[in-house]
């Protein structure tokens, strides 16, 4: 179930949810996705203050847009950097970000080379810090914040040498983005096998899992997001990077009707091309895109707020469920969480740190009444959790809420 809700309407919800420590709330990731016209650039920025800047627009937007955002936002160093691809559209700006805003970390990209003026001028500049990503990397941004390679260099369905200038958009790197129970993905112009582009979407769609928000790859073109590959992650957010008048015609009719298909709600940073899409359905921002959560219970889109519900919330609540507690509290090793249902049924128990980084989550069958439901002080590899205080997120089909326990070792 996918809910849509002003910010008035849902102060006192997200108050609730949101909640980390006593008396204050804040976002653990803000994913900004940079009006760039006929380009990309998304900054990522974990509560930490750790960044990753993915793709800085085409030659002169890092001077002109990404620079000025980062400096508004006093950010500088950015930690890392990543480039999709070597196309103009994506790595122009990179060198000009680099010169003036600087990178503590790594530049991360594919590897092996291309031939154009752009690439050779990024190459050369980030040179100091180029860094080959791998597949199934992981950058940990901290407070639970990380930021895996899902694929790059055709994710296993192309065959090296890796410098084939006609396959340059599927090798493309896909990223997943991920806090909590929240979930962003952004690949550049990757392909899923439409014309004459390799489906590189297929391969990892699976792996991708369901996830909250899509950034549309290829600007919404007909060669991406391809049937299998939006089943596969069902989005209720999508993001499309495009102009006011997309000079190739971006977002393709051929693509709307794959993201209608999946019922997700379409962010535009501009018009784009006159392709149909239902106006309840789309807001065209003209301007940059912001999304921000702590992981669990909502995010939000420019303002707008999207609960992350669970399966089991698409059955009607009979506002039958009570949240009772736990006891004991504080606890070693285990505790029982209390709750109180009218007719039972499926419900499931999520386990947060202070950071929002999930440890625990468990689906179970809870019975008619007052039951429990007992944590073992563990994650879910096993392992034992440190003395600290913890969030826990208890949800039914009559309702959720969340609660705070004290493990003490």
């Amino acid at each position: 179930m996918k809910i849509r809700l002003s910010v008035t309407r849902t102060a006192l919800l997200v108050s609730a949810l949101l909640l980390i420590s006593a008396g204050s709330v804040r976002a653990d990731v803000t994913i900004h996705c940079l009006a760039v016209g006929q380009a990309d650039a998304t900054l990522i920025r974990s509560s930490s203050g750790q960044t990753l800047l993915f793709d800085g627009g085409d030659n002169g937007s890092g001077d002109d847009v990404v620079i000025p955002y980062l400096q508004a936002l006093g950010v500088g160093p950015l930690t890392h950097m990543a480039a999709s691809h070597y196309h103009a559209d994506h790595i122009g700006g990179l060198d000009e970000v680099y010169d003036v805003i600087g990178v503590s970390g790594n530049v991360y990209d594919r590897g092996w080379s291309y031939t154009t003026a752009t690439y050779s001028s990024y190459a050369a500049t980030v040179a100091p810090k180029r860094t080959t990503i791998t597949d199934g990397q992981v950058i940990d941004l901290g407070d639970g914040v990380t930021v895996t390679c899902l694929a790059l260099n055709g994710n296993g369905e192309l065959s090296s040498p890796y410098t084939n200038s006609s396959y340059e958009n599927e090798y493309c790197l896909a990223l997943l983005v991920e806090c909590g129970d929240f979930d962003f993905f952004v690949a550049g112009d990757l392909t899923g096998g439409y014309g004459s582009y390799e489906d590189i979407e297929t391969s990892l769609a699976v792996e991708t899992g369901d996830i909250e928000v899509y950034h549309v790859s290829h600007h919404g073109s007909y060669s991406s997001s391809n049937s299998y590959f939006m089943g596969q992650t069902t989005p209720e957010v999508s993001i499309i990077s495009v102009p006011d008048d997309s000079p190739y015609g971006h977002p393709h009719q051929d693509t709307l009707d794959r993201l209608y298909a999946v019922g997700t709600y379409v962010y535009q940073t501009a018009r784009g091309s006159d392709s149909t899409y239902p106006a309840s359905m789309r807001t065209i921002v003209d301007g940059h895109i912001v999304i921000s959560t702590i992981g669990f219970g909502s995010y939000t889109v420019n303002g707008d707020i999207y609960e992350m519900d669970e399966d089991y919330l698409d059955v009607p609540s009979n506002g039958a469920f009570a949240l009772l507690g736990n006891h004991p509290n504080p606890f070693n090793p285990a505790t029982n969480i209390l709750f109180e249902t009218l007719d039972g049924g499926p419900a499931s128990l999520t386990i947060y740190d202070l950071g929002g980084r999930r440890l625990f989550g468990t689906r179970f069958d809870a019975a008619p009444g007052r039951s429990s439901i007992r944590w073992n002080g563990r994650d879910d590899e096993g392992r034992g959790a440190a003395s600290g205080v913890y969030i826990y997120r208890l949800g039914t089909r009559e309702g959720s809420a969340t609660g705070r326990m004290m493990l003490t070792r």
